[in-house]
Protein backbone atom coordinates (compact mmCIF):
# COMPACT_ATOMS: atom_id res chain seq x y z
CA UNK A 1 0.00 0.00 0.00
CA UNK A 2 1.11 3.60 -0.70
CA UNK A 3 1.72 5.91 1.92
CA UNK A 4 0.59 8.75 0.63
CA UNK A 5 -2.76 7.77 1.05
CA UNK A 6 -5.46 10.95 0.99
CA UNK A 7 -9.15 11.21 1.17
CA UNK A 8 -8.95 12.49 -2.61
CA UNK A 9 -8.01 9.53 -3.52
CA UNK A 10 -11.43 7.67 -2.34
CA UNK A 11 -14.23 8.59 -4.52
CA UNK A 12 -17.82 9.62 -3.00
CA UNK A 13 -19.36 6.89 -3.85
CA UNK A 14 -17.68 4.67 -1.85
CA UNK A 15 -18.04 7.22 1.08
CA UNK A 16 -21.85 6.80 0.34
CA UNK A 17 -21.84 3.14 0.47
CA UNK A 18 -19.64 2.87 3.61
CA UNK A 19 -21.37 4.56 5.94
CA UNK A 20 -22.02 2.35 8.68
CA UNK A 21 -20.40 -0.40 7.45
CA UNK A 22 -17.68 -1.98 10.04
CA UNK A 23 -14.69 -3.97 8.50
CA UNK A 24 -12.39 -6.22 10.80
CA UNK A 25 -9.36 -5.60 9.71
CA UNK A 26 -6.43 -8.48 10.99
CA UNK A 27 -2.63 -8.26 9.97
CA UNK A 28 0.64 -8.86 12.28
CA UNK A 29 2.10 -6.02 10.68
CA UNK A 30 1.71 -2.27 12.84
CA UNK A 31 2.58 -0.32 9.70
CA UNK A 32 0.07 -2.62 7.32
CA UNK A 33 -2.79 -2.34 9.84
CA UNK A 34 -1.92 1.13 10.72
CA UNK A 35 -2.41 2.63 6.54
CA UNK A 36 -5.16 0.45 6.05
CA UNK A 37 -6.93 1.64 8.77
CA UNK A 38 -6.73 5.37 7.53
CA UNK A 39 -7.45 4.58 4.45
CA UNK A 40 -10.79 2.43 5.36
CA UNK A 41 -12.02 5.19 7.22
CA UNK A 42 -11.15 8.32 5.23
CA UNK A 43 -14.03 6.48 2.83
CA UNK A 44 -16.21 5.80 5.46
CA UNK A 45 -15.91 2.53 7.54
CA UNK A 46 -15.55 1.74 10.74
CA UNK A 47 -12.46 -0.29 11.02
CA UNK A 48 -11.91 -2.42 14.38
CA UNK A 49 -8.45 -3.77 13.91
CA UNK A 50 -6.48 -7.01 15.45
CA UNK A 51 -2.83 -7.77 14.99
CA UNK A 52 -3.38 -11.85 15.18
CA UNK A 53 -5.90 -14.67 13.70
CA UNK A 54 -6.32 -15.34 17.53
CA UNK A 55 -7.13 -11.88 18.33
CA UNK A 56 -9.52 -11.17 15.19
CA UNK A 57 -11.53 -14.59 16.30
CA UNK A 58 -11.80 -12.49 19.27
CA UNK A 59 -12.99 -9.29 17.85
CA UNK A 60 -15.61 -11.58 15.98
CA UNK A 61 -16.75 -13.23 18.62
CA UNK A 62 -17.39 -10.03 20.76
CA UNK A 63 -19.28 -8.42 17.80
CA UNK A 64 -20.51 -8.41 13.77
CA UNK A 65 -18.65 -7.32 11.35
CA UNK A 66 -19.89 -6.34 7.69
CA UNK A 67 -16.78 -7.77 6.16
CA UNK A 68 -13.00 -9.00 7.32
CA UNK A 69 -9.78 -8.11 5.37
CA UNK A 70 -7.12 -10.09 6.60
CA UNK A 71 -3.49 -10.68 5.65
CA UNK A 72 -2.46 -14.21 4.19
CA UNK A 73 0.82 -15.01 5.98
CA UNK A 74 0.83 -14.04 9.84
CA UNK A 75 2.51 -16.16 12.22
CA UNK A 76 1.33 -19.22 14.11
CA UNK A 77 -2.17 -18.73 12.92
CA UNK A 78 -1.98 -17.89 9.20
CA UNK A 79 -4.79 -16.24 7.17
CA UNK A 80 -6.28 -19.64 6.08
CA UNK A 81 -6.92 -21.17 9.44
CA UNK A 82 -8.16 -17.97 11.01
CA UNK A 83 -10.64 -17.51 8.36
CA UNK A 84 -11.70 -20.91 8.95
CA UNK A 85 -12.20 -20.19 12.56
CA UNK A 86 -14.02 -16.81 11.92
CA UNK A 87 -16.33 -18.61 9.30
CA UNK A 88 -17.23 -21.57 12.03
CA UNK A 89 -18.24 -18.16 14.05
CA UNK A 90 -20.37 -16.29 11.18
CA UNK A 91 -20.68 -18.12 8.19
CA UNK A 92 -22.41 -15.39 6.22
CA UNK A 93 -19.23 -12.51 6.90
CA UNK A 94 -17.51 -11.67 4.10
CA UNK A 95 -13.61 -12.40 3.84
CA UNK A 96 -11.03 -11.23 1.99
CA UNK A 97 -7.40 -12.12 2.30
CA UNK A 98 -4.41 -9.72 1.40
CA UNK A 99 -1.64 -11.60 -0.15
CA UNK A 100 1.86 -10.87 -1.25
CA UNK A 101 1.60 -14.48 -3.50
CA UNK A 102 0.03 -13.92 -6.61
CA UNK A 103 -2.26 -17.14 -6.57
CA UNK A 104 -3.04 -18.88 -3.13
CA UNK A 105 -3.13 -22.13 -2.03
CA UNK A 106 -6.39 -24.17 -3.05
CA UNK A 107 -6.56 -24.43 0.64
CA UNK A 108 -8.55 -21.01 0.51
CA UNK A 109 -11.25 -21.99 -1.62
CA UNK A 110 -14.51 -22.23 -0.14
CA UNK A 111 -12.78 -20.29 3.05
CA UNK A 112 -12.58 -17.07 1.35
CA UNK A 113 -14.63 -14.99 -0.72
CA UNK A 114 -12.00 -13.21 -2.35
CA UNK A 115 -7.96 -12.46 -2.48
CA UNK A 116 -6.20 -9.38 -3.75
CA UNK A 117 -2.76 -8.52 -3.85
CA UNK A 118 -1.32 -6.04 -1.25
CA UNK A 119 0.15 -4.15 -4.00
CA UNK A 120 -2.25 -3.70 -6.18
CA UNK A 121 -3.24 -0.28 -4.52
CA UNK A 122 -5.86 1.52 -2.73
CA UNK A 123 -8.24 2.85 -5.11
CA UNK A 124 -8.19 -1.00 -6.13
CA UNK A 125 -8.81 -2.23 -2.44
CA UNK A 126 -11.92 -0.08 -2.16
CA UNK A 127 -13.29 -1.34 -4.78
CA UNK A 128 -12.48 -4.93 -4.46
CA UNK A 129 -14.33 -4.31 -0.96
CA UNK A 130 -17.30 -2.41 -2.45
CA UNK A 131 -17.63 -4.96 -5.07
CA UNK A 132 -18.07 -7.54 -2.11
CA UNK A 133 -19.87 -5.95 0.15
CA UNK A 134 -22.51 -5.02 -2.88
CA UNK A 135 -22.76 -8.87 -4.17
CA UNK A 136 -23.56 -9.97 -0.23
CA UNK A 137 -26.80 -7.06 0.01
Amino acid sequence: MHNSLTSAAVGTETNRNAKGVSILCIDDEKSGVEVRKRLLESAGYRVTTARSGQEGIQQLRSEPFDLVLLDYWMPSFNGVATARELRSIDPAVPIMILSGLSQLPDETIGVVDRWILKDEGPEYLLAAISSLLKSRH
